[in-house]
């Protein structure tokens, strides 16, 4: 009995470990994607000119991708992936994180 609980209990560390960090690289990515969308569509509302431009700008200095950008008139909408690393978790199926944000600008006075 006891010649199986330490190698049952490495095992069981092991794994816990490795879950761990899988969910906590999965937070991480999710993070860095909610970052980038936040940034990408202030800076696509704020410029007129090149709405996408910048907010592809913005997002490749982030180390994510833009997967979306409805962008124009002062408004801005993005979707911006990022992939999750790991070993469990993309094998679950979450190999990449989406987050969205939209941003307008404002007239003064209101």
């Amino acid at each position: 009995m006891a010649t199986l609980t330490l190698p049952l209990l490495l095992w069981t560390a092991v794994v816990a470990t490795v879950v761990t960090v899988d969910v906590t690289g999965y937070l991480v990515a999710a993070s860095r994607a909610q970052a980038a969308a936040d940034a990408a569509a202030l800076a696509a509302a704020a410029d007129v000119r090149g709405p996408r431009a910048a907010a592809t700008r913005v997002v490749a200095a982030a180390g994510a991708s833009l997967e979306r950008c409805d962008c124009g008139g002062g408004r801005a909408e993005v979707a911006v992936g990022v992939p999750v690393p790991g070993i469990v978790v993309p094998r679950l199926g979450a190999r990449r994180v989406v987050a969205t944000a939209r941003a307008g600008l404002v007239r003064p006075g209101w």
